[in-house]
C-alpha cells in the first residue's frame, strides 16, 4: 500500500471541505437507501422524494450492494484474491468492499478511490482505527497521466 501522505496532501489547504448538511448529496442518499447512518435530513428528504417517483430504486440499490458483497466474498474466499480497487466508491457505508473482503480474508487489502472531496471528508471520519489494510485515495480516473490528488488515507 502507498504510504500515508496525510490529510494536508489530500486536500491541499489542509482542511476538509465544509459539508453543507442542508443540501442533499448523492453518496449520502445512497447511504440512506442502504440503511446507513451517515446521512442528514436533506439527504433523507431527497431519497424519499425520489422513491415516491420511482420505488424500484430501493430494491435495485440493495440488490447492487448484495451483489458487491457476494462477488467480493467469493473473490476473497474461493478465488484467493487479496487486493481490491474500488473506483468511484462513494461513502464507505453498509457492507462495503472492505467489510465483505475482511469478513472472509482479514489480510485482504482494499483501496477506495473517489474524486468527490465530500466523500473523502466522510471517509476520513469513518475509516479510522482500522487494521491498516484499507486506503482511501482522492483521485479522478479521468485524469490519467496527470498527477492525481496526493495522499491516501489509511485506516
Amino acid at each position: 500500500m502507498a504510504g500515508s501522505g496525510g490529510w494536508a496532501e489530500i486536500i491541499p489547504e489542509g482542511e476538509p471541505p465544509e459539508i453543507d448538511v442542508t443540501v442533499a448529496h448523492p453518496a449520502r442518499i445512497y447511504d440512506y437507501w442502504l440503511g446507513g447512518k451517515n446521512n442528514f435530513a436533506a439527504d433523507r428528504e431527497a431519497a424519499e422524494a425520489t422513491l415516491a417517483v420511482n420505488p424500484y430504486i430501493l430494491p435495485g440499490v440493495r440488490a447492487n450492494r448484495a451483489f458487491l458483497a457476494s462477488a467480493v466474498g467469493f473473490l476473497a474466499g474461493e478465488a484467493g484474491i487479496r487486493q481490491f480497487l474500488d473506483v468511484g466508491t462513494g461513502l464507505p457505508t453498509e457492507n462495503n468492499t472492505h467489510e465483505a473482503a475482511h469478513s472472509v480474508a482479514p489480510d485482504a487489502r482494499v483501496v477506495y478511490v473517489d474524486n468527490d472531496p465530500i466523500v473523502i471528508a466522510h471517509a476520513r471520519a469513518l475509516l479510522t482505527g482500522g487494521s491498516g489494510m484499507t486506503d482511501y485515495v482522492y483521485a479522478d480516473l479521468r485524469q490519467q497521466g496527470r498527477k492525481p490528488h496526493a495522499g491516501p488515507f489509511r485506516s
